[in-house]
């Protein structure tokens, strides 16, 4: 074996050389110090699950994605963590849903999930996040945005934009359609890369035409300030399942007005998760010099009812290895040093 395949590293794997491990072990002090001010306590999930179990909280695209192995011991299958918000919902229903609510949890964790070469992701990332169960009125909302917000202002990070979505309202108009769960399920991941062209196709593909095809082939791009509500509105109809989504969001944009964070709010009614578990508002955190998102969340009210009993939840993670860029960016340095990553 010749020495550059004995030093390879596998494909979107990461080494953290002295100098970015303590760059990195300083960002997660800082930002579990902001956890710890606002009542949230660690949690460390287990790196391996049973797949049948964790399987009832993760969408099939994500299981696709998993790696896994046999348990040597039982000859069931494990599946290395590809999410850390299902596993938290796992343990939530399995040992702590009759302690008192709500629940504040916070955790640093890596999960792993296989992407091709070609598309430029990695393969394991690493987050830093909370979830609080319980509560599930408008503060509950707003909550996740305003510690991510904390997070970021301690860490020097001025400038950056919160974009928020409303899931319950894109999945009302879908649920309207009456097409069938997967094909909700393949529109709802052309919306969320504001694919229009591929949602035509397959409204078209489903005899969906007419007022409902308008108002979902218009979501994508309906993106702005506050006006969006108006504009979002004049496309629902005239019904609970959708306004009431629209009026949460509005509630949510004042209440982080009021808070000071108004020059950070975007509003996009396209911002949607291909994460099925989401089932109200969705944000995520983006910043110039960074092709991604640094960070978000949403909320997921049914997703701990999967493992037991239904608790209204929402949290929020960062990507740690983004977090790290671009704090290295507007800070004025190069960059992380001393992260490797093997990349096509």
């Amino acid at each position: 074996m010749n020495k550059a395949a004995r030093s390879s590293i596998p494909q979107g794997g990461a080494t953290f050389l002295p100098v970015a491990a303590e760059e990195k072990r300083a960002v997660e002090e800082i930002v579990f110090a902001v956890f710890a001010e606002r009542g949230y306590r660690e949690i460390i999930p287990p790196t391996f699950e049973y797949l049948d179990v964790l399987a009832q909280g993760l969408d099939a695209e994500l299981i696709e994605k998993s790696y896994k192995v046999v348990d040597r011991a039982t000859g069931r299958i494990l599946v290395m963590r590809p999410d850390v918000t299902a596993q938290i919902a796992r343990m939530v229903a399995m040992g702590m849903v009759d302690q008192p609510l709500p629940l504040r949890l916070c955790y640093s964790a890596n999960i792993f999930r296989y992407e091709p070469e070609h598309a430029g992701r990695d393969r394991e990332i690493f987050q830093i996040g909370i979830e609080l169960i319980g509560p599930k009125g408008t503060a509950a909302d707003v909550e996740p945005i305003m510690v991510a917000a904390e997070c970021l202002r301690r860490l020097g990070i001025t400038v950056f934009t919160i974009a928020m979505g409303q899931g319950a309202f894109f999945n009302a108009l879908l649920r309207r359609t009456g097409v069938s769960a997967s094909v909700q399920g393949r529109l709802r991941e052309a919306a969320a890369r504001k694919d229009v062209p591929r949602m035509e196709v397959l409204l078209h593909g489903a005899d969906v035409r007419g007022r409902a095809a308008k108002a979902l082939l218009a979501v994508p791009g309906l993106f702005g300030g506050y006006e969006i509500l108006e504009a979002a509105g004049r496309l629902a109809p005239r019904s609970e399942d959708c306004r009431r989504p629209l009026a949460r969001l509005r509630e949510v944009w004042e209440r982080m007005t009021a808070a000071g964070l108004g020059d950070h709010l975007l509003l996009d009614m396209g911002e949607i998760r291909r994460m099925e578990y989401y089932t109200g508002l969705v944000f995520d955190i983006y910043a110039d010099g960074l092709g991604a998102e640094v960070g978000g969340g949403g909320r997921y009210d049914h997703l701990i009812g999967r493992f037991g009993r239904e608790v209204p939840s929402t949290g929020f993670a960062f990507d740690l290895d983004r977090l790290l860029q671009l704090r290295a960016l507007q800070s004025g340095r190069a960059g992380a040093a001393g992260v490797t990553r093997k990349r096509r």
